[in-house]
């Protein structure tokens, strides 16, 4: 844009199918826009096509920024641009001093960088989210998938994130890429907006940009699908049953010929029983558990890196005499709960550990990670509709809501921070429960009624 620039055309309501019908020309020409004024799309002899904002400053020197090539940038990102390069000039801000501002502005790409070298560690942050976080910004944020049907996404829709200016970025593109991820997954296109909010609320403090595009409301994220579905008390007594089966002529010990002439796997049944035996997450809290986390004197579980940070738990008898019983087991010749490596450290070991899967890569875990398909077969075998092993925990916390009518209590058990949380299990129960929680929140004006609780 060297030469002198004339803009004496008129004006027009510039639109993305307006734009795309320019053809080129001998010379170089644009098209101002009658919406925001000072916006130009100019239209280049080898038919590139680029938005340029055109403003006058205070001080009545002129500038004409470049704001991006019409594809990569639309024109609603182009007229959201323009707006807050005309918020600087109206705060008297030069030509030069914008120019400066933007040709240092960081990309989108740079501020996620910067914050996951600089922010995402511990102790702010546990190792598995840090995993987390870089696993969905490297698919959805820097494109970097080997999933064929994520790859194809890429080919088709050109929505990369990561070269756009902060101030390029705006709420309405993504509102568009939000979509676009969840035409795929609407639960990784939720979690992807969530961490760019709070990268971009970081941004702010450290006076990269000035707002922040990805605070959305609830109802412009996909709603969060929970199943509440639980096991009946029948279901869990049959289910129970099945899997735990105790040697009545020895104390304390597993009847391992049961399992074998079922060709059920002693491990996946012992860790479906304690998941249906504790309020406890069937992974973090079961499957990873080692022996040195677990205090048979106190009867409690001790926690370093649960979901809600280092907690400890009671164990009831129920769940005490599985684990004796497993812990009886591993001085059993071939036993399928004693190994000579690693996986001996561990409650539920993994046979599957340092084997190669079906796509060719190595199990690094030593504790049972999935017993999908054992509780499949399990509930198949009972007559049973199939719900995930994670309901498991809401069915016990269900259950004990349902025989204490304490919330408190079960909050407690389940290791939430707050009562609010736990009220998803009154609400399989019902309004009765409700009642309680808001008379629990209340501010006492009065002597407090008694709840009476539905049987």
């Amino acid at each position: 844009m060297k030469d002198k620039i004339k803009l004496t055309d008129r004006r027009v309501l510039l639109s993305n199918r307006y734009i795309q019908t320019l053809k080129p020309k001998d010379k170089r020409y644009s098209k101002g826009d009658s919406e925001v004024i000072g916006l130009r799309i100019f239209v280049f002899a080898g038919g590139q096509k680029t938005f340029y904002y055109s403003y006058t400053a205070k001080n009545k020197e002129q500038g004409l920024e470049k704001l991006g090539l019409f594809g990569s940038v639309n024109l609603k990102e182009a007229r959201n641009v323009a707006r807050k390069i005309a918020k600087e000039v109206m705060e008297g801000r030069s030509p030069i001093e914008i120019k400066i501002s933007r040709a240092s502005e960081l990309t989108v790409g740079e501020l996620v960088n910067t914050f996951f070298d600089k922010v995402l560690r511990a102790p702010k942050y546990k190792p598995s989210t840090q995993s987390k976080w870089r696993t969905n910004a490297k698919v959805w944020i820097f494109q970097k998938s080997k999933d064929p049907i994520i790859r194809v996404m890429y080919a088709k829709r050109k929505l990369k994130i990561c070269n756009k200016k902060l101030s390029e970025c705006t709420k309405d593109f993504l509102k568009e890429w939000h979509l676009w991820i969840g035409s795929k997954s609407e639960s990784q296109a939720n979690a992807t907006i969530e961490i760019l909010s709070v990268i971009f609320n970081w941004g702010i403090l450290q006076k990269y940009q000035r707002e922040n595009p990805a605070q959305f409301k609830k109802d412009e994220l996909y709603d969060k699908k929970e199943d509440n579905r639980v096991l009946t008390k029948e279901q869990k007594k049959a289910v129970l049953n099945y899997v735990l089966k105790y040697d009545e002529r020895r104390e304390a010990r597993l009847n391992m010929n049961y399992y074998k002439e079922k060709r059920l796997s002693v491990v996946s049944c012992a860790l479906i029983a304690y998941a249906l035996l504790t309020p406890r997450r069937y992974r973090s809290e079961g499957g990873a558990i080692k022996w040195s986390q677990l205090s048979f004197p106190e009867k409690k579980l001790y926690l370093e890196d649960s979901k809600v940070g280092q907690m400890e738990y009671k164990l009831g008898p129920k769940v005490i005499k599985l684990l004796q019983a497993i812990k009886a087991e591993k001085f059993e010749p071939n036993s399928p709960f004693q190994y000579n490596d690693e996986r001996n450290n561990y409650v539920f070991p993994s046979k599957w550990f340092g084997m190669i899967n079906n796509q060719g890569k190595r199990n690094t875990r030593p504790w049972l990670y999935t017993v999908k398909g054992q509780w499949r077969t399990i509930l198949e075998n009972l007559g049973i509709k199939y719900l995930p092993m994670y309901n498991c925990r809401h069915t016990y916390l269900t259950h004990a809501l349902s025989k204490t009518k304490n919330i408190l209590m079960v909050g407690k058990l389940a290791g939430h921070t707050q009562v609010k949380t736990t009220q998803r299990y009154a609400k399989i129960l019902g309004e009765d429960v409700d009642e309680a929680l808001d008379l629990i929140d209340s501010e006492i004006t009065e002597a407090p009624k008694v709840v009476q609780f539905k049987k």
